[in-house]
Parts: C-alpha cells; sequence; structure tokens
C-alpha cells in the first residue's frame, strides 16, 4: 500500500501541478474593453480638462462647460459593455480588418440574440486604440432600444439612445462631450 501510495502522490502532484493558473484562466480573447475605459479615466482625471457636454433628449438641448467632470461614472456605459468573459468565448465572431500597415478595425459582432453589446468595434494605429463603436440593445419588458456608443480618446465620445415605449413617450436622447 506504501509503495502504491509513493507511486501515485508524484503523479498526482504532477497532475495538479499542470493545471492552468490564474493568469491562464484569465487570458484575454476579445479587447479588453473595461481595462481600457480605467486607463482613459486614470489619464483623464490625471489632467486639468475642461469639457463641453451637450445633452439633447427629444429635441430639447442643453450645454455645459465643465471643469469637474467624473470620467469614471460618465464612461461606466462603455465599460458596461466589455465583452471579455471566459463564458462568452463562442458568443461573437472576430472581423479584424487591415487598413494599412498600422492601422486596422476589430470587430466584434454577437452571434448570440440575447447579449445587451451586439456589437463592439476597436479602431486602432499603431496598436493603440483610436475610436471604439459599440451598438447596444437596451430595453425592458415594457421598452425596446437601441444605443450606439462612440468613444475617440483624442477628443471626446458620444452616446445616442433611441427607446420604445410602449406606454410612454419614446426617448430620443444624445449625449456629447468633448475634449
Amino acid at each position: 500500500m506504501r509503495l502504491l501510495l509513493s507511486l501515485l502522490l508524484p503523479l498526482l502532484l504532477c497532475t495538479c501541478d499542470s493545471a492552468p493558473d490564474n493568469a491562464s484562466l484569465n487570458t484575454l480573447n476579445f479587447f479588453d474593453l473595461k481595462g481600457y475605459i480605467d486607463e482613459e479615466v486614470d489619464r483623464l482625471g490625471g489632467v486639468p480638462l475642461t469639457v463641453d457636454k451637450t445633452i439633447t433628449l427629444n429635441g430639447k438641448t442643453e450645454t455645459q462647460q465643465l471643469d469637474d467632470l467624473d470620467f469614471g461614472s460618465d464612461l461606466q456605459l462603455f465599460a458596461s459593455a466589455d465583452i471579455n468573459k471566459a463564458a462568452w468565448i463562442d458568443k461573437y465572431n472576430t472581423e479584424v480588418k487591415t487598413m494599412s500597415g498600422s492601422h486596422k478595425i476589430t470587430r466584434y459582432t454577437a452571434l448570440d440574440t440575447t447579449l445587451t453589446t451586439r456589437m463592439l468595434e476597436v479602431e486602432e494605429d499603431r496598436g493603440q486604440p483610436i475610436q471604439i463603436t459599440i451598438k447596444r440593445k437596451t430595453g425592458t419588458f415594457l421598452s425596446d432600444g437601441v444605443s450606439e456608443l462612440v468613444y475617440r480618446a483624442a477628443n471626446g465620445y458620444t452616446v445616442q439612445t433611441k427607446q420604445d415605449n410602449r406606454f410612454g413617450d419614446d426617448i430620443d436622447a444624445l449625449v456629447q462631450v468633448a475634449w
């Protein structure tokens, strides 16, 4: 019995040792949108920045100039559209277009109609994202809607939402932030 245990123990230890570590399990399969947005929040919050924020709701527009925009809160909608989850490995189709030597566009399109993030497109130049476009399905049992989010690291972002409500007024909203 001891001989059997002495032979099996190293085998069990080797088997345990060959299991993937947490780093392997967390390998990114898609663009790390949440990580990128977190970096942008740090970058934007680290410099004095005045932004123009324009909100148009059902045809009525209001513009403000802000010195203290909470980028973490404002960009949370972008971060929440991250598709990089292990359960979604086979739920998105990936297409890559090379525009020129260092310029490419990667598009992730949902294959599962129940997913909120329908499309994520990352435009990069020299390995750095320059524009991110997201299409999301929004709404509830009582409403149906779509949102398009566009983030441009150099100059700002827009969020456009159209929502059809079954028992209330429809919503057509556009938020534009420029720096």
